[in-house]
């Protein structure tokens, strides 16, 4: 089932979690244009990476763009796990479909947690 995301509702795209995979992707509704991604991580990590990306579509089936440009912040993807802290990625502009990627097993004991926060300018 296709989830759409709630503007200003913290939705959650990973939780918890050290494989790789796609995560929970989520519809971007079309008056939202500014766009938060918390990935939080929780313990000891030595080694790990979340790619932030975008499709058309969130049942899409293929590889998805990495939500990567002048207007991003930080303008690298996949954003580095580091230990015990709380990377915050922000993107402005039209977005149809968005999900975090573990992109790199994330390795030491710990774990990250991923979420989206959406507004309307």
């Amino acid at each position: 089932m296709v989830q759409a995301a709630r503007p200003g509702v913290l939705e959650t795209l990973q939780s918890a979690q050290t494989a790789t995979g796609n995560g929970q992707a989520y519809a971007v509704p079309a008056n939202v244009t500014n766009h938060t991604f918390y990935i939080v991580s929780s313990g000891i990590i030595s080694a790990g990476a979340v790619a932030i990306e975008t499709a058309h579509d969130p049942a899409y089936t293929g590889t998805w763009a990495p939500l990567v440009n002048a207007l991003a912040t930080p303008t690298t993807n996949p954003v580095v796990a580091v230990t015990d802290s709380v990377v915050i990625y922000t993107y402005i502009g039209v977005l149809a479909a968005i999900r975090a990627r573990i992109s790199t097993t994330v390795t030491g004991g710990g774990d990250v947690t991923v979420y989206y926060k959406g507004s309307i300018q």
